[in-house]
């Protein structure tokens, strides 16, 4: 229900767009960027850009969270993919010293921007393309904030999955990713501010052998739904189910508990992953003896974390 009525809306926001842009003069100077605004909260329907998203300026207020939220700073690479007037990507520029990539199928858009990054001050660190976004290469960006509608998100959810690094992180105004839930969520006035933070792809069996059970072979088996996880540890003495599982970028943290004499033994896991290996460090029992911890995954096993069984699924296993 929640997603008919989400389309509903933004048909209709199409057609109210539509209709405004038909207004003689609607389109106004593109030279002043806020010479738009008056249409409707910096409308501007480009005119190459209706078959996918029209163009309609985030409010600097909401910027500036959107900026917050993805703890942009100077080592960065921000993208905008539908980048409008290029505000999401010179602000980011402007106050935090990152470098940005503003990308829009509409030149007059791009112009524009470059016009504005350079009054801004910020031209040397900004690069704006003329180009279908779904084409466009992401694989450097280390944020990505975007303003797009519904079914844009998700036909991009895919691309970033795949292209972004782990750790990287989206920031939407308005529209969610759909059942990718959020990591973060905000709030300016009554627009939502989401964001999520691109997950690593841990799905499968990884193995190790424990330096203090020498002969010996673990394997932890998981399955994923984006950044939730669910998993067990597989060992001579049978199967125990991972407990507290989290996956943030590239981190990966769980514990086991384990009856050792009639005692519950508690082993905490940390490690980071990077392709097919996780480096890190078990701690057991007290916590005051901390070991080595390198898992390598078969690759066979791995799956896609954006399909297959829901989280609400692995729960009945």
């Amino acid at each position: 229900m929640k997603r008919a009525w989400v389309a509903a809306a933004a048909a209709l926001v199409l057609a109210v767009l539509a209709l405004v842009a038909s207004f003689p003069g609607g389109r106004a100077d593109l030279s002043s960027p806020e010479d738009t605004a008056f249409l409707w909260d910096g409308l501007y329907l480009g005119k190459q850009t209706f078959a996918d998203v029209p163009y309609v300026s985030t409010p600097y207020e909401v910027v500036h969270e959107m900026i917050r939220m993805a703890d942009v700073r100077a080592d960065d690479v921000v993208y905008d993919l539908g980048c409008g007037d290029g505000r999401l990507v010179i602000e980011a520029a402007r106050l935090t010293g990152c470098r940005g990539v503003g990308v829009d199928i509409d030149g007059e858009l791009i112009a524009l921007c470059r016009s504005r990054a350079k009054a801004a001050g910020v031209d040397e660190r900004t690069r704006f393309v003329t180009q279908d976004f779904f084409e466009t290469d992401v694989r450097e960006a280390t944020v990505m904030l975007i303003y797009l509608l519904p079914e844009i998100n998700l036909r991009l959810r895919p691309k970033f999955l795949r292209e972004m690094k782990p750790g990287s992180r989206v920031v939407s105004h308005v529209f969610d990713m759909g059942d990718w839930r959020p990591d973060a969520r905000s709030l300016v006035g009554w627009r939502s501010v989401y964001l999520w933070v691109i997950p690593a792809n841990v799905t499968g069996d990884w193995s190790w052998a424990p330096a203090e059970e020498p002969g010996q072979s673990h394997t932890l088996r998981i399955r994923q739904d984006f950044q939730r996880i669910r998993g067990e540890l597989i060992r001579a003495g049978g199967r125990i189910g991972i407990s507290a599982p989290r996956l943030s970028g590239d981190r990966i943290t769980f514990h086991v508990v384990q009856d050792v004499g009639g005692v519950p033994v508690r082993t905490q896991y940390e490690g980071v992953v990077e392709g097919n290996t996780i480096t890190g460090t078990v701690v057991s029992g007290s916590g005051v003896r901390a070991v080595r911890w390198h898992a390598v995954r078969d690759p066979s096993t791995a799956g896609r974390i954006d399909e297959g069984p829901r989280i609400s699924e692995l729960s009945r296993d």
